[in-house]
């Protein structure tokens, strides 16, 4: 769910890796980001709001092995990834979380959620060690 940089260079690298990928963003524009090969695979994108259920149907989750939530709002992506969790039991959930202090309570609620804010502080710190 979400097709900005970090969900679009997701779904493509598993894709070419011959993972099926269904790729859900509010914005169609944003399917522009994926190479054309997936975007031109029927069925490979869904126009929708993946914090509602019924698109999260329509989606495919309960056949889903992977769950990836990396739309810009940590709610979002939170609501989403529970959704995929406990309602569709998706074995692998991993949700973007921006912020570093919502990225420890989630994990408190068993989600895997990644903080590209903890992340790109920590490779800068790592960076500018003498």
């Amino acid at each position: 769910m979400g097709c900005g940089r970090i969900g679009s260079e997701v779904a493509s690298r598993l894709w070419q890796n011959g993972n099926q990928v269904i790729v859900l963003d509010l914005e169609p524009e944003n399917f522009f980001r994926l190479p054309d090969g997936l975007r031109d695979t029927e069925g490979a994108t869904l126009v929708g709001d993946g914090t509602l259920q019924k698109t999260l149907d329509l989606a495919g989750l309960n056949q889903a092995d992977v769950f990836v939530a990396v739309d810009v709002r940590d709610s979002r992506n939170a609501l989403a990834a529970q959704k995929a969790k406990y309602i569709f039991h998706v074995p692998h959930v991993v949700c973007r979380i921006g912020d570093p202090v919502r990225q420890k309570m989630y994990r408190n609620l068993g989600l895997t959620a990644v903080s590209p804010t903890e992340l790109t502080s920590n490779l800068i710190l790592e960076a500018i060690q003498f």
